[in-house]
């Protein structure tokens, strides 16, 4: 029972870091960067539910959380996995990040609201787009 509010209280606290905490961390760093966190964290959102539209995999029977979208991919491991992308040139926040990215991908699978597949392509595309438009923006300033 502990552990179950644990999980969820985790699997819910994704929000809170991506739509609070970062943007206002990075509202007083680097405005440029917030507007690059904005734009890209709404990409991987329209991304994630596009896909959900298109494959339409029902979730897993006996989920412990009520959900109305398909199951592929997760969005909330897309997001957690999004931040570590993001942040990933922070080599102080990486393992953190990853910690806390693998921590909620498996939360969703504890909660059996996702399968594996879900959260690994997840993770795969939130990690991906931030990383690679990051990296694509880093090699233009050269």
């Amino acid at each position: 029972m502990i552990l179950t509010e644990f999980m969820i209280f985790l699997t819910d606290s994704i929000l809170y870091l991506l739509l609070l905490i970062f943007p206002l961390y990075l509202w007083g760093k680097n405005k440029n960067k917030l507007f690059f966190y904005l734009s890209s964290s709404f990409l991987v959102g329209v991304l994630v539910y596009l896909l959900k539209l298109i494959f339409s995999i029902p979730r897993p029977a006996g989920a412990m959380i009520k959900t109305f979208s398909p199951a592929f991919p997760s969005l909330h491991s897309a997001l957690a996995f999004f931040t570590l992308g993001f942040f990933f040139d922070n080599k102080k926040w990486r393992i953190p990040l990853l910690i806390y990215a693998c921590l909620i991908a498996y939360s969703r699978i504890f909660l059996k609201v996702h399968y594996w597949p879900d959260v690994i392509a997840g993770a795969i595309i939130g990690f991906t787009i931030p990383f690679l438009i990051y990296q694509i923006g880093v090699l233009k300033k050269k």
